[in-house]
């Protein structure tokens, strides 16, 4: 707070005192040029002018020191100051009950929150178990009777049901997020070229071929698990939307900036439509894109905006309908810090 907006606040605050103060004084010096001289009125004019200022520096002063006292307050419950007086007191009392009320508050809806989501971890690692085994017999049926388009149906829907029951799992470790993760300096080329040979299938599949251009003497600082799910989501969702033409590709570089490096995943896809590109972050959003393919989630993307900020990332999209998408994450260069 400014001395300026110090001394406005005060001024409020203390305007009766001031103002019976002044009034005060037009009495004085009624009486004085009643009973007096004129000139004597001079005296009592100046005492009464400096007793009024000083008091309303002594209040300044002691409001600055009492502001000093609730930010002190704002840090810890249990604050204590020694130097205050029986108004303060009961002010900071207050506030000491009302932070220890929300406190417990807040402990007590994070325990419940924790214990909901080991009950959901527990129940989803079950699910899993449940599907390897339908998994297994999926295989071993098609090597019994060989290929059956009941069997392939029942993995396609298999493997879509673990792909949500992973983005399950991967939302409740977003509460305990700061206890999974390590930053480290990562080879963002080497990041890059792991990801695209775990796609590589679904490149082969959707006759898009990857295009990478990355200096392999780029760096960045990140967690790798946490930032190759990111590069997986951000790929998938580029290999997924692009248009099924030959010589399709998709472009992914980085660009070194004075204290940051941008990673760009470009595709040459259907695009998203204006109306919807505001929304693409939020939770089960689809947008027109995803109500047209029915393994849309809309969690990938929020994962990635989510994750990005816990990493000290940030997370750009633009795009045209019919033309294209462009993803970018945003890395700050440590080294220049």
């Amino acid at each position: 707070m400014s001395l300026m907006e110090l001394i406005i606040r005060v001024f409020k605050i203390k305007s009766r005192d001031l103002l019976i103060f002044t009034i005060n004084t037009f009495i004085i010096l009624l009486f004085y040029y009643l009973f007096f001289k004129d000139s004597e009125t001079l005296y009592p004019l100046i005492l009464s002018i400096t007793v009024i200022i000083v008091y309303f520096i002594i209040e300044v002063i002691s409001y600055k020191k009492f502001i000093e006292k609730l930010e002190d307050s704002k840090v810890s419950p249990d604050y204590n100051n020694a130097d205050i007086n029986y108004r303060e007191e009961e002010i900071l009392s207050v506030i000491s009950d009302v932070h220890k009320h929300y406190l417990n508050e807040i402990y007590t809806l994070k325990q419940e929150v924790r214990n909901r989501d080991i009950v959901f971890s527990k129940w989803i690692h079950n699910m899993k178990t449940s599907i390897t085994v339908i998994d297994l017999a999926c295989e071993k049926s098609n090597l019994d009777i060989g290929s059956n388009k009941y069997t392939k149906d029942i993995k396609e829907e298999n493997n879509m049901l673990k792909k949500n029951l992973e983005e399950c799992l991967n939302v409740i470790r977003l509460d305990d997020f700061s206890r999974d993760y390590i930053t480290d300096k990562c080879n963002l080329s080497e990041l890059i070229n792991n990801m695209v040979n775990l796609k590589k299938r679904d490149f082969i599949y959707k006759g898009v071929f990857p295009k990478v251009f990355i200096d392999k003497n780029i760096f960045v600082y990140t967690d790798k698990k946490w930032c190759a799910y990111m590069l997986e989501q951000i790929i998938s969702n580029a290999i997924k939307y692009s248009k099924n033409e030959k010589g399709n590709k998709i472009d992914i570089f980085a660009i070194e900036e004075k204290d940051k490096i941008k990673l760009s995943v470009k595709d040459s896809g259907v695009g998203i439509r204006e109306e919807d590109l505001q929304r693409v972050f939020d939770p089960f959003f689809t947008g027109s894109n995803g109500r047209e393919d029915r393994n849309a989630t809309g969690i990938g993307l929020y994962m990635v905006k989510i994750i990005g900020e816990k990493l000290g990332h940030s997370v750009e999209i633009e795009s045209e309908f019919g033309v294209g998408t462009t993803v970018k994450i945003i890395f700050r260069d440590e080294s220049v810090i």
